[in-house]
């Protein structure tokens, strides 16, 4: 092997020393390293270049020594060896200070990546060369994992539907998708270094404060007005977070036209605006269908029995007793009586819904009022049903209009009567709790259809199960309109062929 010294070493003395130590140096390096002439022939190499060399099969016990290196990369032929003879040589000429160069080393087992650092030094007066090839598989391997995960990001932003933008704590885009870019109608490379306000005007009231902004309560996700490039505005979400790259402050926000949404939301108020207002008119209709089949059936009864009996007294008066005119007369005015009643309540429930019905509350008593109710309602049926009434034995006081709460409580009491078996018990109970008094009205009538619960108390619906029994459908939703007049409530509980509970709720008299 060719000595590092020129001359040799024993004209030096102490070199020899300090060659060992510089050759036992470059053994334990992980390079692998050669020592070249000024002629390009290698003169020296490490442990670490032995090693590769029989890693991969080269069979030269020498492991290169005395070979040039420059003739070895000429006839190697590659554009990589080349390039190396080419710098070794810009090396030697003085040309270069250092050469560098990444190249493959691909084995049969494995994807390989080398770094070579050419460098020239001067030991004793006598030229020398630094070849140094360092395996830099693993940081290539990262580069590439690196690379292909930002292609992947790249062509997943490139991709998206939504716009992608950053921008820094200024306010200046570094970056956008395409599809950013389109949703503003731009040129992606346009908008670098421009504004995010050129976009998001309501971001020019918050320049120098884009973080406050940002992380105000709401803006994620919020719906704000962006700016084409024709100056044109539009509905879109925006949603912006905060991040830290490099220690510099960057914002990514995430674009979303929603222009076609509201649209879409828009057709969707005016489709249901019209659906109200058909379900309106089809309520109206249908109203109007009850209305004169109510009117239509309970007009012809009383009219008939009105008809008949003046019939009877227009043809056969000279030979009707007193006592079978007087019934003939009795008759007229009871049916007239139900008139004037249908008649009234039409006119309620009519007033009730367009202009509102006059409300005079005053303190009463309760328990004492409905006894007075209940008593009313006794002798104007003669005493042909059972009202059992339970009270609370005391004064309660509630602010209450008499007129209105009467036609409520009558109507309750008269409904209970009429599809009651005769005879048949009626139960009123009253009752309080901190706020409220409770009137319950109970029968054991025919009962109510489930499927007519729900609209008990529209105007002129009856039950299906009512059949020839008298009524125009008007009683319960005059008592509801009552009561909630009073700021209280009604609910009804029924079973068919068990009888109905109804409960009403009215606010008591504030205590002094």
């Amino acid at each position: 092997m060719k000595s590092l010294l020129t001359p040799a070493a024993g004209e030096y003395p102490g070199l020899a020393e300090a060659e060992s130590f510089v050759k036992a140096a470059l053994d334990g390096l992980t390079a692998h390293i050669a020592i070249l002439d000024e002629t390009g022939t290698i003169i020296h190499v490490n442990k670490a270049w032995r090693r590769f060399a029989d890693d991969n099969g080269f069979t030269d016990p020498q492991y290169g020594l005395g070979a040039n290196y420059l003739q070895v990369c000429d006839h190697a032929d590659t554009p990589d060896a080349r390039a190396v003879a080419a710098g070794i040589r810009q090396v030697i000429h003085n040309a270069l200070e250092e050469f560098y160069l990444e190249y493959p080393c691909h084995s049969v087992t494995e994807r390989r990546w080398f770094v070579i650092r050419v460098t020239r030094f001067i030991w004793h007066e006598s030229f020398r060369l630094i070849i140094a090839h360092q395996n830099v598989t693993e940081i290539k391997r990262a580069e590439i994992e690196a690379w292909d995960s930002q292609r992947r990001l790249e062509a997943i932003l490139n991709n998206l539907v939504d716009g992608i933008i950053t921008f820094d704590r200024n306010g200046i885009i570094e970056s956008i998708n395409p599809a950013g870019a389109l949703i503003f109608g731009y040129d992606g490379t346009a908008l670098i270094g421009q504004p995010i306000k050129r976009l998001v005007p309501a971001l020019a009231d918050h320049s120098g404060k884009l973080a406050a902004f940002i992380e105000q309560p709401g803006s994620q996700g919020a719906e704000i007005v962006g700016q084409r490039q024709d100056g044109t505005l539009f509905p879109m979400s925006f949603a912006a977070s905060q991040l830290k790259l490099d220690n510099k402050r960057l914002y990514t926000a995430i674009i979303r036209d929603i222009t076609e949404r509201k649209v879409l939301e828009a057709q969707a108020l005016e489709t249901e605006r019209l659906n109200v207002a058909l379900d309106k008119e089809r309520e109206l209709r249908d109203l109007k269908n009850r209305f004169l089949s109510m009117m239509s059936h309970e007009l012809r009864t009383p009219l008939s029995a009105i008809q008949l009996a003046n019939s009877m007294l227009r043809s056969y008066s000279d030979r009707l007793s007193e006592q079978e005119k007087r019934e003939s007369y009795d008759a007229i005015d009871t049916q007239v009586a139900y008139l004037a009643e249908m008649i009234n309540d039409v006119m309620t429930i009519s007033k009730s819904d367009f202009t509102g019905a006059e409300f005079n509350p005053e303190i009463i008593d309760l328990e004492t009022y409905c006894r007075d109710v209940i008593e009313e309602i006794q002798l104007a049926y003669r005493m042909q049903c059972c009202i059992e009434f339970q009270g609370t034995d005391r004064r309660v006081e509630a602010p209450v209009d008499r007129k209105l709460l009467r036609r409520a409580i009558t109507n309750l009491l008269t409904n209970a009567i009429k599809y009651s078996p005769e005879g048949a018990p009626i139960e009123v109970s009253l009752a309080c709790t901190d706020d409220a008094a409770l009137l319950r009205v109970r029968d054991h009538g025919i009962g109510i259809p489930e499927d007519d619960l729900k609209r008990l108390f529209e105007p002129f619906h009856r039950a299906s199960n009512v059949g020839k029994i008298q009524g125009t459908g008007l009683g319960l939703a005059i008592t509801r309109q009552a009561i909630e007049l009073h700021g209280g409530t009604i609910s009804v509980d029924s079973q068919i062929g068990t009888g109905t509970t109804f409960t009403v709720r009215l606010p008591l008299a504030a205590r002094a």
